[in-house]
């Protein structure tokens, strides 16, 4: 289907990817204030099975298109397509191995017909491009997704990075738990976030769905490198500010998991 189409550019189109990465993370600095980048934005997870690199390539090269023009319309804000890491490079096929992370200025724009910008695939893309398009989904399956809706509470966009984590949690105390994220963490990694090639980090409340099976809150961390998150995960840097957090009250349990995506392609306002 339409919806099935959005991908990482390979071989000698690396280069490529990386130029206009760094021409976007420019652009981000620019253009994003350091509160509520990401405003009302959605996780689409998903499952991809078969011909994964065919998968990317449609993704990258021709749905990125369909989803900058929607993007240049106004019609989204933000557009991003991600691959999950495994440490151990073995397929979990109970995982999702891919996400989709748009974002929209407000509820009403995330439930809007215009939402739907991948039905304009037939209007952005040329015949020649459609029928390849066709072809390449022939060679693999999406079996399974799952889409989950946050409010962005605080984040820092200071450009676009290589690799991020993603943090879930339920704490027991939510408001306290997002308080001191804009009270003492914002603070902390609007100071050390150079230090530690962080690009990206910031907090988002669920609010669907809703349920005892889901975290109520994300938080995510984007660096230039796999390196740099390695070594923030190990604690190497910036002492973060621990004496004066209220962690331990707000979500005793921590994070229920911490999940790493490498960032494919992106669709940012130009």
């Amino acid at each position: 289907t339409a919806y099935e189409i959005s991908a990482c550019l390979v071989g000698s189109e690396m280069c490529i990817r990386d130029r206009k990465r760094l021409l976007l993370s420019v652009l981000l600095v620019s253009s994003l204030a350091t509160s509520q980048v990401y405003q009302t934005f959605s996780m689409h997870f998903v499952r991809v099975e078969g011909d994964l690199e065919a998968f990317e390539k449609v993704q990258t090269m021709y749905m990125q298109k369909v989803a900058q023009n929607s993007v240049e319309k106004g019609d989204i804000v933000f557009w991003a397509f991600l691959k999950r890491i495994g440490m151990d490079n073995i397929d979990d096929e109970k995982k999702k191995n891919y996400l989709f992370v748009q974002s929209n200025k407000d509820v009403t724009a995330i439930l809007s017909d215009k939402n739907r910008w991948w039905e304009n695939a037939p209007n952005i893309l040329s015949k020649e491009e459609q029928e390849l398009v066709a072809a390449l989904e022939k060679s693999y399956t999406w079996t399974e997704d799952s889409r989950h809706i946050f409010v962005d509470e605080i984040s820092i966009a200071k450009g676009l990075g290589s690799f991020i984590q993603f943090n879930f949690a339920r704490p027991k105390n939510l408001n306290g738990f997002i308080s001191e994220n804009k009270s003492l963490w914002k603070n902390f990694f609007s100071t050390n976030m150079d230090k530690m090639n962080m690009v990206n980090w910031g907090v988002g409340r669920r609010i669907a769905p809703l349920s005892s099976e889901w975290s109520t809150v994300v938080t995510w961390d984007m660096f230039k490198s796999m390196e740099d998150l390695m070594k923030y995960r190990v604690g190497d840097g910036p002492n973060p500010p621990s004496s004066k957090s209220k962690m331990r009250s707000y979500n005793p349990e921590g994070f229920r998991n911490q999940v790493i995506f490498q960032a494919l392609k992106f669709a940012v306002k130009q």
